[in-house]
């Protein structure tokens, strides 16, 4: 008889546990944002959209009128993020979001672009594109070289993808000899400068162009003191072999910048406001994307 209650009581209780589980598994996703903040024309925007329930992972989208021009949704994040590049009146966006067991919600939100209240912008001489944050120019025998980054907007202590490429624009088989003629001083690729490779880059704080770039104090994004020891001889090539339509380049991933050139040298997240990243080849050419750090 003692014997016939357990198994009872155990069966109540794995019936009572996938009933459970059931019954969470089956709450449908909702997006609990009410409402978004109104943009301002040229001023880099980021809001990221709430769901509540469901399962994840989650897959966004937009099913009903359109985001304001110069911003995009991500899909897996639900960040909406750019720079608002036109005015635009208070209009219905429906907003999509599904969960991994395919179930849907939507939500619409009003956005809205004000238009900027000076003549003269901030952002007005900004070289960067606004969907993807990335800037090309063309530099030697068909080359072009770009700079990317995966963000507009930065929160403090996220990673900052960094991307440089030289690109072979021709059909052809493209040979360009070494020339070791840099146009800005503080370009590196790692903790030993530039190291023989034919792109650098450099970071600062605060908003410069190719006008007054020289202003700018690079910051430091290798600690310089605790690094392998750099050779005392680095043999630059002759030259470069691009084969047709080749791409080279080089990535960085930051989340800030050293600060003092000692051995207690501290590493600091980048804080709020403006940065500034260079790219340049030892050509001569140069580029410029900027980017924004907000709590």
């Amino acid at each position: 008889m003692k014997n016939r209650i357990r198994i009872v009581l155990i069966t109540l209780a794995l019936i009572g546990l996938i009933l459970s589980t059931s019954c969470a598994s089956s709450k449908s996703p909702t997006i609990i944002t009410n409402s978004l903040p109104e943009g301002t024309e040229g001023q880099a925007y980021s809001q990221t959209l709430q769901v509540h329930g469901g399962i994840h992972p989650y897959i966004w989208s937009v099913t009903g009128g359109e985001l304001p021009i110069g911003l995009q949704l991500n899909p897996t994040t639900g960040v909406i993020s750019g720079i608002p590049l036109i005015p635009l009146s208070a209009a219905f966006v429906t907003f999509q979001v599904t969960d991994s067991s395919k179930k849907m919600a939507f939500k619409q939100i009003l956005m809205a672009v004000n238009p900027t209240t000076t003549t003269t912008s901030t952002f007005s001489t900004i070289t960067t594109s606004p969907i993807t944050n990335s800037a090309s120019v063309n530099s030697i025998s068909g080359l072009s070289l770009s700079l990317s980054l995966d963000s507009i907007t930065y929160k403090p202590g996220q990673d900052v993808y960094i991307t440089v490429e030289e690109h072979n624009t021709l059909n052809t088989d493209t040979i360009v000899p070494a020339s070791n003629n840099w146009a800005l001083d503080y370009l590196v690729m790692g903790g030993c400068g530039i190291n023989g490779g034919f792109v650098g880059i450099a970071l600062f704080q605060g908003y410069y162009t190719a006008d007054d770039k020289s202003l700018g104090e690079p910051l430091l994004f290798w600690n310089y003191n605790i690094t392998t020891p750099c050779p005392t001889t680095i043999t630059p090539p002759n030259g470069f072999d691009f084969t047709p339509l080749d791409q080279k380049y080089a990535d960085l991933d930051l989340k800030g910048y050293w600060t003092g050139n000692s051995p207690s040298a501290a590493f600091t997240n980048f804080e709020s406001g403006i940065y500034t990243v260079v790219a340049g080849d030892e050509w001569g050419a140069l580029v410029f994307v900027h980017f924004t750090v907000t709590n």
